[in-house]
């Protein structure tokens, strides 16, 4: 694995990404210490979807029907 500071990632980016298009991954370090992995897409394991947001309305009665709600934010604020 590969080593590299954070001043050669932001003045050696083309190079970093070449070697790891060749599948080799790069550790970042800033000020001596790791903080980052570049690692090739393939190579990474892809975590599931985490819903945070998903479903975080559904028991909420002023919002039972998303299209009526959002037709009446859409609506004029003054009608004249």
């Amino acid at each position: 694995m590969k080593t590299a500071t954070a001043k050669d990632l932001r003045q050696k980016t083309a190079a970093l990404l070449d070697e790891v298009r060749r599948g080799q991954e790069v550790v970042i370090t800033f000020r001596g210490k790791s903080v980052a992995v570049l690692a090739p897409v393939k190579n990474t394991k892809r975590k599931g979807l985490n819903p945070v947001g998903f479903g975080m309305w559904q028991n909420r009665k002023d919002i039972r029907s998303v299209e009526k709600w959002l037709r009446s934010l859409r609506q004029p604020r003054y009608k004249g």
